[in-house]
């Protein structure tokens, strides 16, 4: 079995916003990280999760009529799906293929440990673990 761990592929400083950021602002952080999501913080407790594809239908729609100052919180998605720092990257990585407990809705989940938020990993942390790994088979 491949024993590779979330919290040796996660992002530590992933981009973050409150529920109160207006989209444009949380646009902007999102666009100048590595991710394509911003963890939604509020209180020190991670209440969800804002992605450019969540805001791509307002800003097209703001962009054209120039108007609205939208919030993270009115398109944030609020229920999702997170990982345990320990979790087994495969393990991570079979939920988003076979999409258990709405893991193919989200392409980023915000990382926990005892509770506490410690990270992101993505798709594309996944797949670069585990391609790291298969460069590592015989077969390669």
């Amino acid at each position: 079995m491949i024993d590779l761990r979330v919290k040796d592929f996660m992002t530590h400083q992933p981009p973050r916003i409150t529920s109160a950021t207006l989209l444009a602002d949380a646009v902007t952080i999102i666009e100048n990280s590595d991710q394509d999501s911003a963890v939604v913080i509020d209180d020190e407790k991670v209440v969800g999760l804002l992605s450019e594809r969540d805001c791509l239908k307002t800003l097209i729609s703001n962009s054209y009529h120039c108007e609205g100052a939208p919030k993270a919180s009115e398109f944030m998605k609020s229920s999702i799906s997170t990982v345990d720092a320990e979790d087994n990257i495969l393990d991570v990585a079979s939920k988003v293929v076979n999409g258990v407990g709405g893991f193919c809705e989200q392409t980023c989940f915000p990382v926990m440990q005892q509770g506490v938020f410690v990270g992101l990993i993505g798709v594309k942390g996944l797949v670069e673990a585990l391609n790291q790994h298969y460069k590592t088979c015989k077969a390669y």
